[in-house]
Order: C-alpha cells, then sequence, then structure tokens
C-alpha cells in the first residue's frame, strides 16, 4: 500500500502506528493526530498494518485530507516489526512511535521538537496518562505505578518513545525477536550505546488501552511477562528486570506451594503448608503496598493497591507458564 499524501522534504517528525484489528480506537488516536498544533507539511503519519480484518485501514484512509498519510503494510510479524519498517520508510529527522490507543495531546510536536533538537538525543517519552472516567482499578495502578516520571528512567512506554530516526536505524531498532518487553530492551541498547534515556511528562499521551478491571488487568500483566524472562537473561546481572523476574519466581513458588498444600492433607498431612503458602504469597504485595502508602499517607488506598500487586504477582508468575512463547 502506498503514500496518500507522500511527505515533503520539510518533513520533521513521522509518528508511526502499528496496528491490527483497532478500528475500535484508530479514529480517536488520528483526531488527536489531525488536530496537533504543528505546521501539517512538517509531519507525517504512517499506519503500519498487520492485516488487520476489520475496519482499521478504511477508518485511517478518512484522515487523508488533513495530514500527511501513508498506510503501510506488513504481516504476519510482531509489533517491533511494525513499528521497524515504519522508520525504515519515514521521511522525518524524528521518529516518534504512537500505539493506536493512544491520544496525542495537541502540543505534543511541539514539545517533543523541543526535546530532540540534537543527534545522540538517545530515547525520549514519557509513561502514559489516564483516560477520563477510569476505574479504581487504573486509577491505583496509575498513581501508585505509573505515576509521571522525569529525568533518567530505565525505559519509556513504545507506545510514546521518541527517537532520531538516524540514531534508532544506528541501534538497530526494536528487537523484533520479542513479543513484549521490547522498550525496555531498546533502551538497554540506547545506554548500551552511550545515550541517555529520559522522561518528561509533557510528553505524555493518553492511553485508552489502561487495564480498567481486575481481569483485563490480569491478562495484560500475564502477556506483559511473556518475554521478560528473555530480556532479563540476556544480562542477569545488570537488566533492570531482576526485580521483576525475581517477584515472578517467587509467586510461582507460593502457587506451587498452595497447590501442594492443598492436595497434602488428602495424604494425611496437615493444612499448615497451605496455610504458610497463602501468607507467603501475600507477604510481598503487603509490603511494597506499605512501602508505597508511607510515602503517600492514604492509607485507605492499601486495599486497593494490594489488590494490584497481589493479581500482579500471579499474573507474572503465570506467565513463566508460558515458556514457549519466550523462545
Amino acid at each position: 500500500m502506498g503514500a496518500a499524501r507522500p511527505a515533503t522534504a520539510t518533513t520533521k517528525v513521522s509518528i508511526i502506528v502499528p496496528a491490527l484489528n483497532e478500528a475500535r480506537v484508530i479514529g480517536q488516536c488520528f483526531e488527536s493526530l489531525a488536530a496537533l498544533d504543528f505546521p501539517k507539511d512538517q509531519y507525517e503519519v504512517i499506519l503500519v498494518d498487520n492485516g488487520s480484518k476489520d475496519d482499521t485501514v478504511q477508518i485511517a484512509r478518512s484522515f487523508t485530507e488533513r495530514m500527511q498519510l501513508s498506510v503501510l503494510e506488513r504481516t504476519g510479524v510482531r509489533i517491533s516489526g511494525l513499528r521497524n519498517w515504519g522508520a525504515q520508510h519515514a521521511k522525518g529527522d524524528v521518529v516518534a512511535f504512537l500505539d493506536a490507543d493512544c491520544l496525542a495531546p495537541r502540543s505534543w510536536l511541539n514539545d517533543i521538537a523541543a526535546l530532540a533538537p540534537n543527534n545522540n538525543l538517545g530515547v525520549v517519552g514519557a509513561n502514559y496518562l489516564l483516560p477520563d472516567g477510569s476505574t479504581w482499578v487504573g486509577r491505583t495502578w496509575h498513581v501508585y505505578q505509573e505515576e509521571s516520571k522525569s529525568g533518567d528512567v530505565s525505559h519509556v512506554p513504545a507506545g510514546d518513545l521518541i527517537m532520531r530516526r538516524d540514531d534508532f536505524l544506528r541501534v538497530g531498532g526494536f528487537d523484533e525477536s520479542i513479543q513484549t518487553n521490547e522498550d525496555y530492551e531498546l533502551c538497554e541498547r540506547v545506554r548500551v550505546a552511550g545515550m541517555p534515556v529520559r522522561a518528561f511528562p509533557e510528553l505524555g499521551v493518553v492511553h485508552l488501552g489502561t487495564a480498567q478491571s481486575l481481569k483485563v488487568f490480569y491478562r495484560k500483566q500475564r502477556w506483559h511477562g511473556t518475554h521478560v524472562v528473555k530480556v532479563f537473561l540476556r544480562d542477569v546481572f545488570g537488566s533492570d528486570n531482576r526485580n521483576a523476574v525475581l517477584f515472578a519466581a517467587y509467586s510461582f513458588a507460593c502457587l506451587a506451594a498452595i497447590v501442594g498444600g492443598l492436595v497434602w492433607p488428602a495424604f494425611g498431612g496437615s493444612w499448615a503448608l497451605l496455610a504458610l503458602a497463602v501468607v507467603a504469597l501475600a507477604l510481598p504485595p503487603a509490603l511494597l503496598t506499605g512501602r508505597r502508602i508511607l510515602r503517600s499517607g492514604r492509607w485507605e488506598h492499601f486495599p486497593a493497591l494490594f489488590t494490584m500487586y497481589l493479581t500482579y504477582g500471579v499474573a507474572r508468575a503465570n506467565a513463566l507458564l508460558r515458556i514457549r512463547e519466550m523462545r
């Protein structure tokens, strides 16, 4: 598929949006891009579609007259492959990766232009912003775990990650062999290459995909955990994934002990093992929650945050069972 309105020689920023069956949200995403307070001839939008079966592409093409738009297709790859394909075809000096379920603020490109003036920029971006009307699940995790960060960070989410195009291609782009944790892995390589990774709250975008129920939160964390171990094993002693992997492994051991504790009484054993395993499973979430609550002083948030951390641990432990997806 070709470009509807080719980028011009003055293109400064290429916004790359990967998509697969995103008809529910792509219109809102593109509406935010069409409304950006930035010269239309200085940015392009590249939709890279993975063979959507819904109206994703048709909805995207309806914005042809409102911005410089290219629609590319690359099927049978992970989301990293879509982003890399878009970067290879980008005309801008800067590539800004935006997920299809994210909304950019009107000043987004002006802020990017101000923060990305030179080569060897490294990575800039921001944690996601919370959608209006979010539930206690979305609010709790956002406030205590995804709060706005500024300055040097381990990584920024791939759905709001910005680099100079030359720098991105020089470090090899996103790793197409992993399904998740690709943003963290890229940021690790950027630091090894001697460039910084920085967060700027003003670059935050609204993430419509924020989990709003425990069921969805569990599924997302289980999915996100599938390749965390794979990335961790590449640098066991230097990876910031270490704590997440240890938490997952500990939770897995506790869950295995709970199963054993349920079976053991059938062979004449006591229920002590089950009680001990349940307490052990709950202990790290309780300690993490206590530490966060001490900082905020909002003790009424303890039950909600404890529930989130407990669900996170169980989800990441379950991700370890999906070992085939880690290859």
